[in-house]
C-alpha cells in the first residue's frame, strides 16, 4: 500500500509539472511567430515603402534618357501619354540626338574638356590644402587655435550662395575676372572647404599620435611625416574628399555663369547646358541628350564610389 501511495504521488508530481512545461513551450512557439510574423511584415512594408521612393525619383531620370532616344517630334507627340517614358520604336535614331548635339553646338567638346579640367585641378587643390589644415588645427596648439576651429563649424551653416557677390567683388579688385585670368579667379575659392576642412580634421584625430613620434624619432619632419606617414594611413578620408569634390564641382553653376558669361570657350559644361537648353528653335531631344550626358559621370561615381560616399557622411558626423 505505501509503495502503491508513492508511485501514485510521484505521478501526480510528474503530470503536475510536465502540462505547464508543455503550455511553456507551446507559449514561446506562439510569441515567436507572431515576432516572426511582425517583422516579415514590417520589412515588407519598408521595402515597399523604398520602392515607391525609388520610382518617384527615378522617373525624371527616366524620362530624360527615353527622350534623349527619339526625335524633336516623337518627344512633342508622346508627350500625353505613357510612351513618352518609353523610347522610339526605330532603333536608328536612339543616339541621333547625341550625334547632333555635338555637331551643331561647336562648344560642347570644349566645354566638356573644360569641366574635367577644372575639376581635376579644383581636387587636387582640394586635397593639398584642406588636409593640411585639418592637420595643422588635429595636432598643432597656437593662439586662437580652438577661436578658429569654431569659426570654421559655424561656416557650415552659412550657404556658399551668400558669399558669391562679395567673392566676385574680391576677384574683380585683383584683376582675376576678365579673359583667362578668370580661370584662376574661378578656381581660387574653390581651393578652401570649411566642410572638407573639418572632414580631413574628423578622421585625423583618429590616427594614433605614436606613429608621428616614431617618424620623428626616424628624422622625418613635419611636413615628411605628413605626405610620408599620414596620408597612406588615410586613404579613405582623401578618397572621399575627392569624390564629394568633383560632385560639387562638375555641378557647380552659379559662380561659372558669374565667371564665364561672355566666354563661349572657357565654360565648363553645366553652363553651356543653358546655351543649348535656349537655342532657337530649342530641340528638346538634343536637350535631353545633353542633360543625359553630364549626368553621367556623375551616375559612375555614385555607382562604382558608394562605400567611400557613405563613410564619409558616416566618419564626417560621429569622428
Amino acid at each position: 500500500m505505501e509503495l502503491a501511495k508513492e508511485i501514485s504521488s510521484e505521478t501526480e508530481e510528474t503530470c503536475g509539472t510536465a502540462q505547464p512545461s508543455a503550455e511553456t513551450e507551446c507559449a514561446k512557439k506562439n510569441r515567436n511567430y507572431g515576432k516572426l510574423t511582425g517583422k516579415i511584415i514590417g520589412t515588407t512594408f519598408f521595402y515597399l515603402f523604398l520602392a515607391a521612393l525609388c520610382v518617384l525619383f527615378l522617373f525624371p531620370v527616366v524620362w530624360m534618357v527615353m527622350n534623349s532616344m527619339k526625335t524633336a517630334e516623337e518627344v512633342d507627340a508622346s508627350i500625353n501619354s505613357f510612351a513618352t517614358f518609353l523610347p522610339s520604336k526605330n532603333i536608328g535614331v536612339w543616339f541621333q540626338s547625341y550625334g547632333k548635339m555635338f555637331t551643331t553646338y561647336k562648344y560642347v567638346p570644349r566645354s566638356i574638356f573644360n569641366s574635367f579640367l577644372y575639376c581635376g585641378i579644383v581636387i587636387l587643390g582640394i586635397l593639398i590644402i584642406n588636409s593640411l589644415a585639418g592637420y595643422a588645427l588635429t595636432r598643432f596648439r597656437f593662439p586662437g587655435h580652438k577661436v578658429l576651429v569654431t569659426i570654421i563649424l559655424l561656416l557650415l551653416i552659412v550657404p556658399v550662395e551668400t558669399s558669391v557677390v562679395s567673392t566676385y567683388m574680391i576677384l574683380n579688385f585683383f584683376g582675376l575676372t576678365k579673359g583667362e585670368a578668370g580661370i584662376l579667379g574661378y578656381l581660387l575659392p574653390g581651393f578652401v572647404s570649411p566642410m572638407y576642412i573639418f572632414m580631413f580634421r574628423s578622421y585625423f584625430m583618429g590616427i594614433p599620435k605614436e606613429l608621428e613620434e616614431a617618424a620623428s624619432i626616424d628624422g622625418c619632419g613635419k611636413l615628411k611625416t605628413f605626405f610620408r606617414v599620414i596620408m597612406p594611413c588615410c586613404a579613405p578620408v582623401f578618397a572621399t574628399v575627392a569624390i564629394f569634390a568633383f560632385m560639387g564641382q562638375w555641378n557647380e553653376y552659379v559662380f561659372a555663369q558669374l565667371m564665364f558669361s561672355l566666354r563661349k570657350d572657357l565654360m565648363p559644361l553645366q553652363v553651356y547646358l543653358q546655351l543649348i537648353n535656349s537655342w532657337e528653335p530649342s530641340d528638346v531631344s538634343v536637350t535631353m541628350a545633353a542633360l543625359t550626358f553630364s549626368t553621367i559621370p556623375i551616375a559612375i561615381v555614385y555607382i562604382f564610389c558608394q562605400k567611400y560616399i557613405v563613410e564619409g557622411v558616416a566618419f564626417s558626423g560621429l569622428k
